[in-house]
């Protein structure tokens, strides 16, 4: 899309009494950092209070009346986020995607719809966009950024038609998975993150199909950020402990460098010691945490990382004990996934 289109879209939206359009500059001080630390939990009580605290209030009363009625109920809650559990005891986090790509200096204009939905217009200090919609439990469905010349590339792409995951059909999970640790050398990293484009997969996934399947996520090749350590219950990152980031931040700013649609997939995880809610809050948050140090201290492009908390399902080390292992932070590239 031209700035003229985005423009004409935009004028659009502000004359549709069914749209609500809002507009900020994000402050440095009011941005989210890598030494924040992680705001201690709360028992959530089930009601719409409980995601207005959080922060949630663009959801709308119509996707919060939708998310009670459908038998979830709020498990645990920070300023910023909070976990749902459905009738079959099954968790998933509730949040604002956006939040990662609103950096210090940028004017965000968001039209949000009666449904709950959003579309965001972030413009940073350079000209360029990015455009995202969001659906009403906060998730990105599609995105895109567009440079100064209006030229655009589509990072996210929910919106289309996706077959259904058949397991069975996919290939072996992939063999070269990567202890950050153990990496000496930027070739040996490219070399993992690039091992899926050896393979045929055949056809590509949405990105809420790669979240939700292990199966389909080992088909990318992991690398475990060992050598970024958490405190238990902890999120922050300290600025000797991101230095620990050059070699993947660098790495990962020239893949994005050769190829604008790079995406990568930051994972987070706990020990098994504690409240199940409350870990899952706490993995989410821990992936939010390294890919803002990516961004802060290596210029990596948020728009082309998504993060995603998985808990304490997936235990390095089989144990109940506090595992320091276990609380981990991991990095896929999964471009030839989704695009």
């Amino acid at each position: 899309m031209s700035q003229a289109e985005i423009a004409a879209i935009t004028a659009d939206a502000a004359a549709d009494e069914n749209v609500v359009v809002t507009t900020e500059t994000i402050a440095e001080d009011s941005a989210r950092t890598s030494s924040e630390e992680f705001a201690e939990a709360e028992a959530g009580r089930s009601g719409i209070s409980d995601l207005e605290r959080a922060g949630l209030f663009a959801l709308g009363a119509l996707a919060i009346g939708a998310i009670l009625s459908n038998g979830q109920r709020v498990t645990a809650r920070t300023d910023d986020r909070v976990v749902l559990q459905d009738q079959y005891g099954n968790f998933s986090v509730l949040k604002n995607e956006d939040v990662l790509v609103q950096t210090p200096g940028s004017n965000i204009r968001t039209e949000t719809f009666n449904d709950g939905s959003m579309r965001t217009f972030v413009t940073r200090e350079d000209g360029s966009q990015i455009v995202t919609i969001i659906n009403a439990q906060g998730r990105v469905l599609r995105r895109s950024k567009i440079d100064i010349d209006g030229n655009e590339v589509l990072l996210i792409d929910d919106t289309r038609y996706f077959e259904p995951v058949e397991i069975e059909a996919l290939p072996e999970p992939s063999a070269v998975d990567l202890a950050y640790l153990n990496a000496t050398d930027t070739a040996s990293l490219r070399a993992a993150l690039r091992a899926a484009e050896q393979r045929d997969i055949g056809r590509t996934f949405s990105l809420s199909q790669v979240r939700q399947y292990r199966e389909l996520r080992n088909l990318a090749p992991e690398i475990n950020l060992d050598r970024i350590t958490f405190a238990t219950g902890s999120a922050a990152i300290a600025a000797s402990e991101a230095g620990r980031l050059r070699e993947i931040g660098l790495l990962m700013l020239e893949l994005i460098d050769e190829n604008p649609n790079e995406l990568f997939l930051i994972e987070g995880y706990t020990d098994a010691v504690g409240d199940e809610s409350y870990n899952l809050l706490l993995s989410d948050r821990r992936a939010e945490t390294v890919a803002l140090a990516l961004t802060e201290y290596f210029g990596v492009w948020p728009e082309n990382m998504v993060v995603q908390g998985y808990g304490e399902r997936f235990l390095l080390i089989p144990t109940l004990k506090a595992e320091r292992l276990n609380r981990r932070v991991a990095v896929r590239r999964i471009t030839n996934l989704v695009n």
